[in-house]
């Protein structure tokens, strides 16, 4: 791997963690009632919810790829 890889390994579960942590304050957040009476607030939280999934989604594939490349390269070694 890499130099750059391995760095990036490191720190994707400290990226993972915050972007769990915001998706839960984005969940509490629609989840009160008061969102829902300032539209313009709910759309935005609606888009921020989406993109934080998005970049969640795209962390943790990254996160299994270098794993697995790690692994890979640890077993020929």
């Amino acid at each position: 791997m890499s130099y750059k890889e391995t760095q990036e390994l490191a720190t994707l579960p400290v990226q993972i963690e915050a972007l769990e942590k915001e998706q839960g304050e984005i969940a509490a957040t629609l989840a009160l009632p008061e969102t829902y009476q300032n539209p313009e607030r709910l759309r935005e939280m609606q888009a921020r919810a989406d993109t934080v999934s998005t970049s969640l989604t795209k962390a943790y594939g990254r996160w299994e790829s270098l794993e697995e490349k790690a692994a890979a390269l640890a077993a020929d070694s």
